[in-house]
């Protein structure tokens, strides 16, 4: 009677997914649909082997035998190990490394590191509630700040995933769909897949992020469907890769040489050194959703998923999309594989290529809302993003400048990212990465296309010079509502200070009505 009280009164709160949940309520909610969530034996765990252990306070991350209203948990003990503050941890887990003693348990780890471990209930719906670890946002400012404010992981494309895993994780039969998840992190996507019944092959190689990972999954009782492994995904197998991670900011910046990383914010970092896979070696089974985020290193996994993609059906792809990774160190290879992933994506695998966006990953309408329709991307932009690398690299880009525009400060040089890209393109409308979702067969139900992605339109003229476009964005998406005057032409922007940019809007119009703009190019 007690469990079915505290399960009525919790709904609510739930229900709404509001990130305020008191949470040792929530996790009590969690933990007592374990015995009913599957039908495997359940085990009870019970040491006292942490050192915070008979303090009177549950340390584990899971509610103890005193209820608190604080929106987190504290985890300082790995599950089961302060068992007569919290009473026993009952899992379902057969494979639990830490209970001897012998190897340290996730939470082990992350305190060896001096690093705090909080626990939320998520903001999702209540059939689905999961409780999920993360740090503190201060250090850092991605997924620990969101999930600190929010009670969720990019929301916009939380929702996609949500309405494209709903109802179809568990087949007839009950067999079960597989998510892969390349690049888990903390394991938001995972283990919201396997809330919603999918089985999970997911991708993380730091350590510290599967230290989380791993928490979470044996928090929620989840490892029954999860598999957590520790490679790099790459277009090259059993190669030692060097990561470099980030100990402050955003910590998802982690990658392949670090070279996503912001110099700009202070911070050691971590080095490590680990072998890659491929993943048409690996996933040997249609997948319904496959996510990519990888710091720039998506055109490497896709490039080694070729065989995969061609045998096995793969219904969606949602991936951040980087170009600026490898822009930022003309690593001029990388560059042009990543327009040539699309490409391949479109041409060699059928699949229809929406635009998220960057600040569309956060944006959702709510659960049962329909998702936002997005711009397709097309091969009539692609072709100006594979164009203008080759004009990059060749030191022709946006050259040459006419000469009644040399003398005005913007224009001074050739080239110039994102000034001097085709505004065609997708490249266009990206200040350094975005989010897709490549989509075919049953996918496309959900995937809404409307209008194609650039700046100007593909089939916009070469005379065309100023953007028209509903979001009055220019380029890189630049908001022209918020630039400079001094910069507001050559982001294709209307002059809004004559004194200022009028005699230079006057130029350009005039340079673009004879086609002298070298980056106004039209391809057939």
């Amino acid at each position: 009677m007690q469990n079915n009280m505290i399960t009525l009164t919790l709904l609510g709160w739930l229900l709404l997914g509001l990130p305020g949940v008191p949470a040792a309520a929530a996790a009590r909610l969690r933990t007592l649909s374990v015995a009913t969530a599957t039908n495997l034996p359940i085990r009870e765990i019970c040491t006292n082997t942490c050192s915070k252990a008979k303090n009177g306070v549950c340390e584990e991350g899971r509610p103890g035998k005193v209820m608190t209203n604080s929106p987190f948990l504290m985890a300082y003990c790995d599950l089961g190990t302060d068992c007569d503050d919290c009473g026993p941890w009952k899992t379902t887990s057969t494979n639990i490394s830490w209970i001897d003693g012998k190897k340290a348990g996730p939470i082990r780890l992350l305190q060896s590191r001096d690093v705090q471990v909080r626990v939320k209930g998520a903001a999702v719906p209540q059939e689905i509630g999961f409780s999920f670890a993360y740090t503190d946002p201060k250090q850092d400012f991605d997924v620990s700040y969101h999930m600190e404010n929010a009670g969720m992981v990019e929301a916009g494309i939380t929702a996609i995933a949500h309405k494209l895993l709903s109802g179809r994780c568990v087949k007839q039969g009950g067999n079960r769909e597989l998510f892969v998840d390349v690049g888990a992190n903390f394991g938001w996507f995972a283990i919201l897949a396997a809330k919603l019944g999918c089985k999970v092959i997911a991708y993380e190689p730091v350590p510290l992020f599967r230290a989380f990972f791993e928490f979470s999954v044996h928090v929620n009782d989840m490892a029954f469907l999860i598999d957590i492994r520790d490679t790099v995904v790459s277009h090259e197998r059993d190669t030692l890769m060097k990561m470099v991670v980030p100990a402050r900011g955003i910590w998802g910046t982690a990658g392949i040489d670090g070279l996503n990383i912001d110099r700009a914010i202070q911070s050691d970092q971590e080095t490590i050194e680990v072998r890659s896979v491929r993943l048409e070696d690996e996933i040997k089974d249609n997948v319904l959703l496959l996510k990519i985020d990888v710091e720039g290193w998506e055109w490497s996994v896709v490039k080694g998923a070729e065989k995969f993609l061609k045998k096995y059906h793969v219904e969606n792809v949602i991936m951040e999309y980087s170009p600026g990774v490898p822009e930022r160190h003309f690593k001029w290879d990388h560059m042009a594989a990543t327009p040539e992933m699309l490409v391949n994506l479109i041409t060699k695998f059928e699949y229809r290529i929406g635009h998220i966006g960057d600040a569309g990953k956060h944006q959702s309408s709510g659960w049962d809302s329909k998702l936002v329709p997005l711009k397709e991307i097309t091969m009539k932009n692609l072709k100006y993003d594979v164009e203008d690398i080759k004009l990059w690299q060749a030191g022709t880009l946006a050259c040459p400048v006419p000469d009644e525009l040399k003398g005005f400060e913007m224009w001074a040089l050739c080239g110039g990212v994102p000034e001097g890209l085709n505004p065609r393109s997708l490249r266009s409308e990206i200040g350094h990465n975005t989010n897709i979702w490549a989509s075919k067969g049953d996918g496309l139900k959900h995937l809404i296309l409307n209008g194609v992605v650039g700046i100007l339109s593909p089939s916009d003229p070469t005379e065309k010079y100023f953007q028209d476009n509903e979001m009055n964005f220019g380029m890189g998406s630049r908001p022209c509502h918020f630039l400079d005057p001094r910069v507001l032409v050559k982001h294709r922007c209307k002059c809004t200070q004559p004194e200022v940019c009028g005699k230079e809007e006057e130029a350009v119009r005039k340079a673009s009505a004879e086609r002298r703009i070298p980056q106004n190019y039209v391809l057939s």
